[in-house]
């Protein structure tokens, strides 16, 4: 059976299919176009993915979409009536692009893909618990989805028992975990919707001392980790920005200007909303965990991707396995659609897990030298175990790599396929990386990639990391080039069966040096996505420093 699951029209648009009960391609849309979050429908990801299962649309046995947009619509058209006339701009806006192409995916799917097949539509909760439940190693867990909006939906604990997801209890919107962290993504100059994870890098810089201001005024919070947010001070429900001159007020100053400087008050208002977060998600899992009895937890939505609040649940609440979908956000929506369509709806039995993130496209070494041939470009050739090792020895220099092999990553980490690798124990690694490679700012932390089995001879993580989904304190602090400013670090677990060439260069690198770990960055400059082709690798190198 070949099923092909969508998400689209919001950010991160993407496919993946399922091909006898196993995901054997997925990709966002983004990594063809080169148009960062591109959120339109995903053409070329779809193409992709069935030239990878060697089937036509014609093999297709159904189609699933990742939310129901006319429960959506209604959603929004009952938002900006009850905030009226202060909604009437954000209207005027949005509305051509829902009567034109968001409320008419059903023609959409059939006009381009010319499928004539079942289309089923999960709603995006659903499809958020599916695509960390479904396709998790765990026959019965504890679920949490906390994201910006769905339909109606921001937040939700469910869980998973066998082949079906039920939801216990919802947030609904306004009331948005995922909103209030974006709101203050806005208030700090950064981009909603795309630059989260600079806030959650900033906030060890700073001190909390808004904590209290946020939980007086902003959230209402229960011990229960449910909660409601002070609508008058955001301005996401009804306009065009985030938040208000309340907020403003509140805060003593306008938002800074993107590509301002960034001061030590900005500092600890990102420390603070860090703090408030991870309060929620701590709450919320221990009373899922009350509730449910079950000692597994799986976590999707774009706030599963705070990595810092999932070291947090994993180190202080009873659950003993967390496992957490590598495209935790909308791009993995994909993925929960066509799973929950083969499973829930279809009732076929779950037999095969998610076991990597290696789901997008590959090219031989033969693309490879075309590519280099056809631009005159000098290079060399080595078989796999001289790789390893000359690598290995680069890196020891104090050079910087970068690392293009295999089948593309699924998801918004760089996991060993398409990315930039420098030595961890150089402490100036950080900053050569970030000015005059990446681009980008000096606060911006580096993960880095251990061996599976030497993980907890240097952090504090019991379980593996694949995803590069938890930060752990370091605990041996001779890796100043991916170790925090809060002596903690976002890592990467690495498995030969998982990644061979890359867990062999780890090693060859351990070997030569005595240490396991290396940095890791995504192979893109600042404000791109991951390269994807041989070609766009190349050109990402000649045009960093």
């Amino acid at each position: 059976m070949n099923i092909l699951g969508i998400s689209c029209f919001y950010h991160d648009a993407a496919a993946a299919i399922l091909q006898g009960g196993k995901i054997i391609a997925a990709a966002q849309e983004e990594r063809f176009t080169r148009k960062k979050h591109d959120s339109d429908f995903p053409e070329n990801a779809i193409n992709y993915c069935l030239k990878e299962a060697g089937i036509s649309v014609g093999d297709l046995d159904c189609v699933a979409f990742y939310d129901k947009p006319l429960i959506k619509f209604e959603r929004i058209l009952y938002t900006y009536f009850a905030t009226f006339p202060k909604s009437f701009r954000s209207f005027l806006k949005s509305m051509p692009l829902w009567l034109h192409q968001k409320l008419w995916i059903t023609h959409e799917i059939r006009e381009k893909l010319k499928f004539k097949g079942p289309l089923y539509f999960t709603e995006h909760h659903e499809s958020h618990a599916a695509s960390c439940f479904l396709v998790s190693p765990f026959e019965r867990a504890a679920i949490i989805t906390a994201d910006g909006v769905g339909e109606w939906a921001t937040t939700s604990c469910g869980i998973g028992e066998g082949k079906h997801v039920k939801i216990l209890k919802e947030i609904r919107f306004p009331h948005s975990l995922g909103l209030l962290y974006s709101a203050f993504t806005y208030y700090l100059g950064f981009r909603v919707n795309s630059a989260e994870y600079k806030v959650m890098g900033l906030a060890p810089y700073g001190k909390p001392e808004y904590y209290d201001l946020i939980l007086q005024e902003l959230v209402e919070l229960k011990d229960d980790g449910s909660f409601k947010l002070n609508m008058k001070y955001f301005a996401y429900d009804y306009g065009l920005t985030m938040t208000n001159w309340r907020f403003d007020r509140l805060f003593g100053s306008p938002p800074r200007k993107a590509e301002g400087p960034v001061e030590e008050r900005h500092e600890n208002i990102a420390a603070s909303i860090q703090k408030v977060t991870e309060e929620i998600m701590l709450r919320m899992a221990r009373s899922l965990y009350e509730e449910t009895k079950c000692e597994n937890l799986c976590m999707a939505g774009g706030v599963a991707l705070n990595c810092t609040a999932n070291g947090r649940i994993l180190r202080e609440t009873p659950f003993k396995d967390i496992w957490i979908q590598p495209a935790a956000g909308d791009a993995g929506g994909a993925v929960g659609a066509c799973a929950f369509a083969y499973h829930s709806i279809l009732g076929k039995e779950r037999a095969h897990p998610f076991e990597h993130a290696y789901l997008g496209p590959a090219f031989s070494d033969e693309d490879v030298e075309v590519f280099l041939k056809s631009r005159d470009i000098r290079y060399m050739r080595f078989d796999r175990p001289a790789l390893a090792k000359r690598v290995a020895e680069i890196l020891a220099r104090g050079k910087v790599i970068g690392w293009f092999e295999g089948r593309m990553e699924f998801g918004p980490r760089a996991l060993g396929s398409r990315s930039i690798l420098a030595d961890a124990r150089d402490p100036k690694a950080k900053d050569i990386v970030n000015a005059k490679i990446k681009f980008r700012e000096s606060f911006r932390p580096f993960a880095p990639s251990v061996l599976a089995e030497n993980c907890e001879e240097y952090f504090e993580q019991r379980i593996p990391s694949p995803y590069m989904l938890f930060t752990a304190p370091v605990k041996k602090r001779v890796i100043p080039a991916v170790t925090h400013v809060d002596g903690t670090a976002r890592l990467q677990t690495v498995r030969r069966e998982d990644n061979p060439s890359y867990y062999d260069t780890i090693n060859a690198f351990y070997k030569l040096t005595g240490c396991p770990v290396i940095l890791n960055t995504s192979f893109n400059l600042r404000g791109e996505p991951i390269v994807h082709t041989p070609e766009e690798a190349y050109t990402c190198f000649m045009r960093s420093e």
